[in-house]
């Protein structure tokens, strides 16, 4: 988790300092005085690509009335905790948004909101996991724990192309979404979530996002390092694709699979643990703090593997209680698993370089789909615990409660 100084910005990832932040004019100018019309913001468009015209932000002006003190192509933003007021229209203003990429910041976002880091192997199913995990999240997660879960952007960006391939998967028929490009230094939107659910009679809430990388933008250290985002984040989930470990070869070839032999479980490990490592200056002989969640997807494929009343197997529990006994069965049973693929030296490394690491199984079809033709099963979308990796890195900050033996 991130001190109290400081977070990040849930959608650049930029350090940010809640008690300094810029604002963005409300429209709401004072009499008499000329009112602001909306543009381009030139920070939106070099952070997203987006240029759909918003109210200016505000910064200083000079006596013509014109934003001053240019930086780096950017005119000064003023910050400030709570509200600003227009140098232009007068109007105050507490729309608050991030310096950097000018994101309008949630309203319950903290020094100590946790930032989520989505990373995978190629073909691990990254995408089609965040998507399902999506309707998870604001639908059966939030009745399981009686919380609010909601995009604070609305259905926008990146949360609504979440929830349009969802969607498409789930109709008779539905298509898997095409594999996530490697961005290298483009940066993309990342979801944002808001939780907000009472507990102990008080009402707590946290903001979280997940950034959807390509596997090749971590296969490699050098690759990696661009991927800025790994470094702020206070949690990383690391997707792997069971078909891409060395035993599991032989089944994928006969199911029609094609296996990446340049982005393998252990590479895409490698370039997370070199970011962390280097982001937090990490000793030799210490071990990276932030907590790892591990998940092997697909793992419906494996259910033969698995013995039918072991939890793995069972769907996960609706109790408003991380149950951290059932958790920690299932990591074993994983480990049994990945050494039985030939995933002995990825368990190793993890052991070596992770204080605190998680494994766990997942499905986000629940069903084999057709691999040549991308299509859902006639079944349709059965996802398997999905939200058990965000569960666990939730109650290891101690946000959401844990079922005590």
């Amino acid at each position: 988790m991130f001190g109290k100084k400081a977070t990040a910005c849930p959608y650049c990832y930029a350090s940010l300092d809640v008690n300094k932040v810029a604002f963005r004019c409300s429209g709401r100018g004072l009499p008499g005085r000329t009112p602001c019309v909306t543009l381009s913001d030139s920070r939106r468009l070099e952070a997203f690509g987006d240029s759909t015209p918003v109210m200016p932000s505000i910064g200083p002006v000079d006596e013509a009335g014109n934003r001053s003190d240019p930086s780096g192509g950017h005119a000064v933003d003023i910050l400030a905790k709570s509200s600003a007021i227009c140098q232009g229209c007068g109007g105050e203003s507490g729309v608050r948004m991030c310096p950097a990429c000018h994101s309008l910041l949630p309203r319950s976002l903290d020094n100590s909101s946790p930032m989520f880091g989505l990373v995978g192997v190629r073909s691990s199913g990254k995408t089609v996991l965040l998507s399902v995990l999506h309707k998870e999240l604001i639908r059966t997660v939030a009745r399981r724990f009686d919380a609010s879960i909601d995009t604070p952007g609305g259905s926008a960006g990146f949360a609504r192309e979440l929830a349009n391939n969802e969607e498409n998967m789930g109709r008779s028929g539905g298509v898997l979404p095409s594999q996530t490009q490697a961005t290298g230094r483009t940066k993309k939107e990342p979801a944002v979530y808001e939780w907000k659910y009472t507990r102990k009679g008080k009402t707590q809430s946290t903001i979280f996002s997940f950034y959807d990388s390509a596997g090749e933008d971590i296969s490699s250290q050098a690759a990696a390092m661009e991927q800025q985002y790994l470094g702020e984040s206070s949690g990383v989930i690391l997707l792997l694709d069971p078909f891409a470990f060395p035993e599991n070869q032989v089944a994928a070839r006969e199911k029609g699979i094609t296996t990446d032999p340049h982005n393998t479980p252990e590479d895409a490990l490698d370039g997370i643990t070199y970011v962390l490592q280097e982001k937090h200056k990490v000793k030799p002989n210490k071990k990276i703090k932030v907590p790892l969640a591990v998940v092997v997807s697909k793992i419906d494929a494996f259910f033969d593997q698995v013995p039918a009343n072991h939890p793995l197997r069972q769907a996960q529990s609706a109790e408003n209680t991380f149950d951290e006994a059932e958790s920690q069965t299932i990591h074993d049973h994983m480990a049994s698993l990945i050494t039985q693929w030939g995933g002995d030296n990825l368990l190793r490394k993890l052991n070596e370089n992770y204080e605190t690491f998680r494994l766990i199984g997942v499905s986000a079809l629940g069903a084999e789909p057709d691999y040549q033709s991308g299509t859902v099963s006639s079944r349709g979308l059965l996802p398997h615990r999905v939200a058990d990796p965000i569960l666990w890195l939730l109650s290891n900050s101690g946000f959401i409660p844990v079922k005590k033996v």
